[in-house]
């Protein structure tokens, strides 16, 4: 007779031992976890127990839902099979990683579950990069499909974003601001000043860029206690009165107010402000309180604005310009595996409802080569809203864990070969076109020469003989040849009607015995 040990007893031994472990069933929630776990992950047992862990990084700023997010399995391993990869856990005062091994758990209505050992040795950063490589290609040529070097890129795109979003929450949130190319390290060094006091700004970018992102980031700032109301104002889809009305409720609401919080007007599309709504926003500007900050966002420069052309210039104060997608293809990769990881993560409010669909239970570790090179070459004309669609939709055309260029829209397949595909030379007749150049040189030749064919031939350096013949094959002889004719003919007819005994003025002034006549 079969013995079983009790759940207790095995709780108590896995409680015994010194490395961290973890379950979590088939819903990717966490179910147990030992004492070591805790330690490790410096957090609170129980907010912790019971979180969904989806593999993402999170943007919340609660640090159990940033470690459920941590210690979530890759989602290869999701599917039923066993693995290994470094965890990357943020301990609140340091960014840890050690290495895990998952195996699966086999529940009895079919799915998995997974339980997760965890060495108990921090690695450094360094090693940690080391290591997911050295675990990719060890799976690769053991022909296993567990990991693949592909995904092992995808995971070290999980760990930057997770070290980017770790050192911009103790600042200001701007996960759309994503990016390391010069362009947006400036862009999130004015944001940051901007952030700090409350003058006004002037956010200039092209649609889908991030603009009204980026107020929001200046407005919470890196103190959220400081952060008073903030009022957006779309001033292309609200009519005039509303706008006015508006405008004029927040000044009154906050031009008293003795709250340290400061309190931001935000004018989306502000270059479409009538002049009168414009003339008011020089007003408040001219004489508003100390907590009280405007900010303005526009497609156009400022010598663009048409209504209000002294606006620009007053809300500009600091002047923030995003650059298009198009022309930061190195952020690329970041910003599309941050929208990708989005559409991993749990939704906010989960119902009974949603859970027995098992839409939202889809996980996609990153994009496989061929997708990578489709997203670096599309052209991008709606920035990072057109980025985040595509990605949203390529997330839900997937199958396996990568999304692969055949999960990507058509349109982007359409973009690539058109790139790829070289326009039509024109056809270039040589033959004809050196016979029209020698042409050409051959008559300013004979002109120049005066129609003296030797010294024509001179010039060009050619013998007199190759020269009658090149003129024959170029049918420049006949030519010639008929125009001397032509111009005997036209000659002979002009003799014909002068006057016999009337001399040539040329002729009488070149005779050698020349005298005038005299009436003697």
């Amino acid at each position: 007779m079969s013995k079983h040990i009790s759940i207790s007893r095995l709780s108590r031994l896995f409680q015994e031992i010194a490395t961290p472990v973890y379950v979590l069933d088939e819903k990717q929630t966490l179910v147990y976890f030992n004492e070591p776990f805790v330690q490790w992950v410096n957090g609170d047992a129980e907010k912790l127990l019971g979180q969904r862990c989806r593999y993402h990084v999170s943007g919340s700023r609660l640090h159990h839902e940033i470690i459920a997010a941590a210690i979530a399995p890759p989602p290869e391993i999701v599917r039923g099979e066993r693995g290994d990869t470094v965890l990357t856990v943020d301990a609140i005062h340091e960014t840890r990683y050690r290495h895990a091994e998952f195996l699966p758990i086999k529940l009895e209505n079919g799915a998995f579950g997974t339980f997760v050992f965890v060495d108990g040795n921090d690695l450094p950063r360094e090693d940690a990069l080391r290591c997911s490589t050295i675990l990719a290609e060890n799976k690769t040529r053991g022909n296993e499909n567990t990991i693949t070097v592909e995904s092992a890129k995808a995971k070290e795109l999980h760990r930057v974003l997770f070290a980017v979003r770790r050192y911009q929450a103790g600042q200001y949130r701007l996960e759309r601001m994503l990016g390391n190319t010069p362009q947006m390290q400036t862009v999130r060094q004015q944001a940051k000043f901007a952030a700090e006091t409350v003058a006004p700004v002037l956010i200039l970018g092209s649609p889908g860029s991030g603009r009204e992102s980026l107020a929001y980031a200046i407005h919470f700032g890196r103190d959220e206690e400081r952060s008073g109301g903030l009022i957006p104002i779309d001033c292309h889809a609200l009519p005039a009165e509303l706008i006015d009305s508006t405008i004029r409720a927040f000044y009154q609401r906050y031009a008293k107010s003795e709250s340290k919080r400061r309190h931001t007007l935000l004018l989306n599309n502000a270059e479409l402000l009538e002049p009168a709504q414009g003339e008011l926003i020089a007003l408040i500007l001219a004489n508003h309180p100390g907590n009280m900050r405007i900010i303005g966002t526009s497609r156009f420069e400022p010598s663009e604005w048409q209504n209000s052309p002294l606006l620009p210039y007053l809300l500009g104060t600091l002047q923030i310009r995003i650059p298009p997608l198009s022309e930061r293809r190195d952020d690329i990769p970041l910003l599309a595996q941050w929208f990708l990881e989005q559409r991993n993560a749990p939704p906010k409010e989960e119902t009974f409802v949603k859970e027995s669909n098992d839409t939202s239970t889809v996980q996609r570790t990153g994009f496989a080569a061929d997708a990578m090179d489709l997203l670096m070459l599309y052209h991008w004309s709606g920035n990072l809203d057109e980025l985040a669609a595509v990605v949203e939709e390529s997330h839900a055309n997937a199958i396996g864990t990568l999304i692969r260029a055949k999960d990507l829209p058509m349109r982007l397949h359409y973009a690539a070969d058109a790139k790829a595909t070289p326009k039509p030379m024109e056809k270039i007749d040589l033959e004809k076109y050196l016979q029209t150049i020698e042409m050409e040189l051959i008559q300013r030749a004979l002109q120049f020469a005066r129609a003296n064919k030797a010294k024509a031939a001179r010039l060009l350096g050619m013998t007199r003989p190759r020269f009658y013949r090149r003129l024959e094959q170029l049918g420049l002889l006949e030519d010639e040849t008929q125009s001397q004719h032509e111009s005997k003919k036209q000659a002979k007819r002009s003799s014909t009607k002068r006057i016999p005994s009337t001399p040539d003025f040329q002729e009488i002034s070149d005779g050698p015995d020349f005298r005038p006549v005299t009436g003697e």
